[in-house]
Parts: structure tokens; sequence; C-alpha cells
């Protein structure tokens, strides 16, 4: 079943990031339908010298982070990649939480075909298909032309489904690979053994 906003209504990025763990992830393309488990989040918020509205900053980058809850925030980076956010919150609240990595359930096989187009470079782990920021733009063939997508628009390619799975144990740890607001402990995860 997919997301209502009743689900994003009155969560802060903190708890949306936990409460996204084991929801699926999921774009119609017009052949095909990608979907993962998404098992790894970062909640930023303004209060956070990391996140991209560090002390209310708006800019023409960020701008869709000051929209309300379900829109997504996709931005360009070192050059080469992208990453994907979900804002959170009321509109104006400046949250967002990062999608860090998804488990690849449904329609695998155009999801490396995407990661091998783009290096060209063949996949040989599944496990690595997906498992960073910006390899799940690339498995999802995600970029700035996604960028403002409301999630819950019905007309929306994109969107996130409740797979009716309850986590026994949600991991919380510092983030990494960052240099500012390390010492926040806003990462989530689990992972399959």
């Amino acid at each position: 079943m997919k997301l209502t906003s009743s689900f994003f209504n009155e969560k802060d990025s903190v708890l949306l990031a936990q409460d996204l763990l084991w929801k699926a992830f999921t774009k119609i393309t017009p052949e095909w339908i990608i979907s993962g488990i998404i098992n790894e989040t970062e909640a930023y918020r303004e209060d956070d010298e990391a996140s991209h509205s560090y002390w209310w900053k708006k800019t023409k980058r960020n701008e869709v982070m000051f929209k309300e809850a379900w829109y997504l925030y996709v931005y360009f980076t070192y050059g080469m990649y992208n990453c994907m956010n979900i804002v959170s919150e009321k509109e104006w609240y400046w949250w967002a939480v990062l999608i860090r990595s998804v488990i690849p359930y449904k329609w695998i096989e155009l999801m490396i075909s995407n990661r091998e187009k783009f290096k060209w470079k063949k996949v040989n782990n599944i496990k690595k298909l997906s498992n960073w920021p910006a390899k799940v733009c690339i498995a999802y063939d995600i970029d700035k032309k996604d960028n403002w997508i409301n999630l819950l628009d019905n007309n929306s390619p994109i969107f996130i489904e409740d797979i009716w799975y309850k986590l026994p144990k949600v991991n919380i740890s510092k983030r990494i690979w960052i240099s500012k607001g390390v010492d926040k402990t806003r990462r989530f995860y689990f992972w399959l053994k």
C-alpha cells in the first residue's frame, strides 16, 4: 500500500528516518517497476551543520527542503553523483531524510543495467548494488529531473509503499563519510545476513 500524508504528518526528520526503514521505495518506468527495501537513512535538520539548510539557509538548490513532507529533494554532488532525500515535517521546517541504502528486490536486472551503464563496469556483488546514496540514484536512474517530485501524487512514477513489516531492531550510529555534524547520532539502519 502506498504511503499517504498521514504517515508523514507530525514527524520530524529523526523519527521519519527511522519509520522509513523497511518501506519499499518504488519507481515505475514504461516497461519495468524497480523497487527496493529502504535499509539505511540519515536525518538532517536546520540545526545541523551538515544539512543544506543549516541556519535556515535557503538557496535555489535546497529550495524544495522548505516544502512540506513527501517531496523528493535530489541534488548533484562531487561533480558526478546524485543523492536523494525525502523532505520531512511541515512547510518551512527545512528538514529532510537522506536515503542511504536500499535492498533491491524487484526487477533487479534493470537496477544492475543502470549501474553498469553509468560506470561501464560489471556489478558482481548484489549486496553492493544500491548500498550507497549515489548508487541508489544510479540504480533507480534518479537525477535532477526527479527533484521536486511529490511522492503522494497519484501520477508520480516514484512512491513509497508499506510492506507491513515491523522491524525488530533499528541500529543507530553517528553519520559516516562526512566532515561536518559527525557527532550527531542521526544514522539509522539494519542489515540482512
